[in-house]
């Protein structure tokens, strides 16, 4: 069992997870607001945020922003290529302007605006490391079942308190039919295959995980929450496993940068952007 990929790997997962999480990254950064009463980053809450930041948080025609939102006028198509596979606008831009509202949302609170160069690298270099991850999976012959895609995309439909068919219909918001949602599925369990055959198993041990409960609440804290040590968030033993698999996917997320800046040392890449 793998305990972890060191302390600089899980310091550079943090912005390597805000842009592509996993395979699935429209799924996982856009799927994740398709509905709940306790979804934290749900699409109702980001829409309210753009708002009262004047920004809209929806796309304007080609895919810009309005408002003050990001120009993504100059954003070509396709935005990179890698080993002759491109990497589009459209998809560029499903990730890019979800993290710049998740991104505008705590630029209300910290005061310091959305660095868009650095957002735009994030995005660019995450959906080309995720294309070298896939490509590796297909490379080793790693495939899924149907049933694995559908038990997968039961399971974002539960934690987003929501039926299959509403978290499909949810997706239409970002370009994505049913065909494309379960690609993206077969592409996310695919990749997360790779890293366990590749790294093994990950797990989070009790200083771990305490080490993370204790820095979500000194950030909460600091943001005016509540006391450093808990005291603004619920007691450790309420969210434990929450805090566990946070530090488990932190974790995974460095074992995802990793290898695929391996694979980009070896590939044939141009960016367009």
């Amino acid at each position: 069992m793998r305990t972890g990929t060191g302390r600089s790997a899980t310091r550079r997962s943090t912005a390597w997870r805000s842009a592509v999480a996993a395979a699935g990254a429209v799924l996982v950064l856009a799927g994740c607001g398709a509905g709940g009463d306790d979804d934290e980053g749900g699409a109702a809450e980001t829409q309210a945020a753009a708002e009262q930041s004047g920004q809209s948080a929806e796309p304007g025609p080609d895919g810009e922003q309005s408002a003050d939102g990001p120009d993504t006028s100059d954003i070509p198509d396709p935005v990179a290529e890698v080993n002759g596979t491109e990497i589009s606008r459209d998809e560029f831009l499903s990730v890019f302007e979800n993290q710049y509202q998740q991104m505008s949302m705590q630029a209300q609170m910290t005061g310091q605006p959305v660095d868009e160069a650095q957002l735009r690298k994030l995005t660019t270099d995450g959906l080309i490391g995720t294309e070298l991850l896939t490509q590796e999976a297909t490379k080793r012959g790693i495939e899924v079942s149907d049933d694995e895609i559908q038990a997968e995309l039961a399971g974002f439909a539960e934690r987003n308190q929501v039926s299959t068919d509403e978290f499909i219909e949810s997706m239409g918001g970002q370009g994505l039919d049913r065909e494309a949602v379960l690609d993206q599925i077969d592409k996310q369990l695919r990749v997360q295959k790779l890293i366990a055959e590749e790294y093994g198993e990950f797990e989070a041990s009790d200083a771990e995980v305490e080490a993370a409960y204790e820095q979500v609440a000194q950030q909460q804290a600091m943001s005016g929450g509540g006391a450093a040590g808990g005291g603004g968030v619920p007691p450790l033993e309420q969210v434990r496993d929450q805090v566990a698999e946070q530090v488990r996917a932190e974790k995974e997320a460095g074992a995802m940068e990793e290898l695929s800046q391996k694979l980009r040392s070896g590939a044939d890449v141009t960016v367009h952007i």
